[in-house]
């Protein structure tokens, strides 16, 4: 990357760097016992940092050399109108025996520098109105962490700071062997060259992110060379917002991609900053436009059938009819797809940019001010009574400190009444627990009419929520996916399935025209059985209902089809389409099989299969990955990422507080298939 390049935009960047050693001795003979080392490679270390650093789009500040006064050279660049500066020494350093005790660098002949450290970070944030580059200093010296926790600018808070600090060691601590500047070098490196990553949504690599790196590796370097050394930092008060942190500028990511530079990239960027986190509006829009088999993204909807159900549904959400009602059907029939175009159609924040997602509904709810809605997968209890809590309006000091119960919920809603949506109940953490101690009284104070809360839940009809469905079903609000006509099914799956066809694909061209129509016809009558010539030759157990979703199942053997040579005639183009595996674990072992050559792909699978929460991490896939594939080291990062990105269409994707990318599946069906079965069909008995 050249000096200042387009990488860093035009923010003006500068890196100020000394290396200092000591000046030859006359004395002839040994030097005395306490002699401090020479650091004759002080320079050069120096020299590699700015090297890397450069990288990031920063000039070098001039003049640097090593005839220079360092303590003016460092007032005068903190002094410069440069935007972003990061000064790193190399040196000695001592604590003064007197006055303030302040942590002094050591010049070349052997005394303290008049100047301590702390006030050069005194003359950044003491001068706030005067023009100061956001600094970082890289402190390469022994007790260096004294200038990290200067108690006063500890007291600053995290928005007024303009001057953070990493530090070699503790404040009673020595350095040893210029391990911050070798750690510091190579995990810059590794960013550059694409073995440590943070999401590309992020503008810059966080610098709490950073710094963990480097403390990583320096004791990685303890450990290997002795002499145990431990990196400090500038110290963050717990209540502190994360945001402040994960935005300072100093690396910018060398991944980033501004189109995908928010959580919601392709509608407004403001969005997401207005909707609660448990929403998780990208859950809810890409259901609703049914495009995540084929990676599409929300550009376009594809949502197709249901008309009923989602006339029932709007008339609901308008606020007719009972107050509870629920969703149900088995995995991938669409119940978050018929709910997620749902809520687009209905969530303020959600409707305009989502109106090509909704707009061709034969039925449409109105915009509702006073919706919450959480996508209760892999959360539990507290959180999802904490999201609807906060999309109703309360404050974090207004939270009970048992944690909201119904009771509660229902006041907070007001005379004014608050529509409140579950989905993916069945995913929760304890959904049994979820279930009886919130969602059955809220369930039964909205059926009784004399509550404000109206509740819409998608579950899947599992033993611990038959009451909870029970009820719905009792007072005509539950909705059973399963009982779809067929022949309703066929004509929906075949437009859905046309629809995938017509964008972006070989299909998609004049010659093909008849092929696709008769590939989507063939997939169509072999999900839903209508038309289907194989049936009569079928085993009873082909010719039970499907245990998965057509429209899923469709949309995965679509992704199986794009990736083999174009069909043009329509009878073997039909064939194709009738070969479509009836179960999705099926169809995923058919995807697989395609890899066989590749064994690593189903382990990194099978490790993501086991994520919890948000997702899991690159580094924890790479050894979770090991156990799977068994006498195999863990997997290269960049065999990690290159897995990750041929199947990305079975992945869903978040960002963890400090900038890294987390994975989990995008369908619960399939990792309850790779849990249960990591290893494949020809891995059995791997385990003993």
């Amino acid at each position: 990357m050249d000096d200042g390049g387009s990488r860093s935009g035009a923010t003006d960047r500068r890196v100020l760097a000394f290396g200092v050693s000591l000046e030859g001795r006359d004395e002839e003979g040994p030097p005395p016992l306490d002699a401090l080392d020479p650091l004759l490679e002080a320079p050069q270390h120096a020299a590699h940092v700015t090297e890397v650093v450069r990288k990031f789009g920063y000039r070098q500040h001039s003049p640097a050399n090593s005839q220079a006064d360092l303590a003016e050279e460092v007032r005068k660049a903190l002094k410069s109108p440069s935007e972003v500066l990061i000064v790193h020494l190399v040196a000695h350093g001592r604590l003064a025996d007197t006055g303030e005790r302040g942590l002094h660098v050591v010049g070349g002949d052997g005394s303290n520098l008049d100047d301590p450290v702390s006030s050069w970070i005194s003359l950044i944030e003491s001068h706030p109105n005067k023009q100061r580059p956001l600094t970082l200093f890289i402190l390469d010296l022994c007790h260096s962490g004294v200038a990290a926790t200067l108690p006063w600018h500890q007291e600053m808070p995290v928005g007024r700071r303009r001057a953070w600090v990493i530090a070699a060691t503790g404040s009673q601590d020595q350095a040893f062997d210029y391990r911050l500047s070798r750690a510091t070098r190579t995990v810059l490196r590794n960013y550059l060259e694409g073995t440590f990553t943070v999401d590309q949504s992020c503008e810059y690599i966080p610098l709490p992110t950073v710094g963990r790196e480097i403390a990583r590796e320096v004791a990685s370097l303890s450990a290997q060379e002795g002499f145990e050394q431990l990196v400090d930092g500038s110290r963050v008060a717990f209540i502190e917002r994360v945001e402040d942190l994960e935005e300072l500028p100093f690396f910018p990511n060398p991944l980033y991609d501004s189109r995908r530079s928010h959580a919601l990239s392709e509608v407004d960027p403001g969005i997401a900053s207005l909707v609660d986190e448990a929403l998780d509006a990208r859950h809810f829009m890409l259901r609703g436009a049914g495009s995540e088999p084929l990676d599409r993204g929300l550009g376009q909807g594809y949502f197709h059938g249901r008309n009923e159900e989602v006339c029932v549904l709007t008339d609901w959400l308008n606020g007719e009819g009972g107050g509870f009602r629920a969703v149900t059907g088995k995995p991938g029939v669409g119940k978050s797809a018929l709910l997620g175009v749902l809520v687009c159609a209905a969530h303020p924040q959600l409707r305009e940019p989502a109106r090509n997602l909704w707009f061709r509904l034969p039925a449409r709810p109105a915009c509702n001010d006073r919706l919450a809605v959480v996508h209760a997968r892999r959360r539990d209890l507290d959180q999802i009574a904490d999201s609807a809590a906060r999309q109703m309006g309360a404050k974090e000091e207004d939270r009970p400190a048992e944690g909201w119960d119904a009771q509660q919920l229902i006041q907070l809603a007001g005379p004014g009444g608050y529509t409140l949506v579950i989905d993916a109940l069945d995913e929760a953490e304890r959904p049994d627990d979820i279930t009886q101690a919130l969602l059955l009284p809220l369930a039964r104070a909205a059926v009784a009419g004399h509550t404000g809360i109206r509740l819409l839940v998608g579950t899947r009809p599992e033993p611990p929520f038959t009451a909870l469905l029970q009820l719905a079903q009792d007072t005509n609000g539950l909705i059973n996916l399963d009982h779809a006509q067929p022949a309703d099914t066929y004509q929906a799956l075949r437009r859905y399935v046309g629809d995938l066809l017509a964008v972006d694909t070989p299909y998609a061209a004049r010659d093909f025209v008849n092929a696709a129509n008769a590939l989507a016809q063939g997939i169509a009558e072999r999900l839903t059985g209508k038309g289907d010539p194989t049936r009569s030759e079928a085993s009873s157990d082909e010719l039970k209902p499907l245990g998965w979703g057509e429209f899923l199942v469709a949309g995965l053997y679509l992704h199986h089809v794009l990736a083999l040579p174009t069909e043009h005639d329509p009878g073997r183009a039909r064939q194709l389409g009738l070969q479509v595996p009836r179960d999705l674990p099926d169809l995923l072992e058919l995807d697989l099989a395609r890899r066989a050559d590749q064994p690593d792909v189903r382990a990194v699978l099978a490790a993501v299969a086991h994520a919890r929460g948000s997702g899991m991490p690159e580094r924890i896939i790479a050894n979770a990955a090991a156990v799977f594939a068994p006498g195999t080291d863990p997997l290269s990062s960049r065999r990690v990422q290159e897995v990750l990105e041929q199947v990305r269409f079975y992945l869903r994707q978040d960002i963890d507080t400090d900038g890294t990318t987390l994975y989990r599946l995008f369908h619960e069906g399939l990792a309850e298939r790779l849990q249960a079965d990591p290893f494949g069909p020809q891995g059995q008995g791997q385990y003993t």
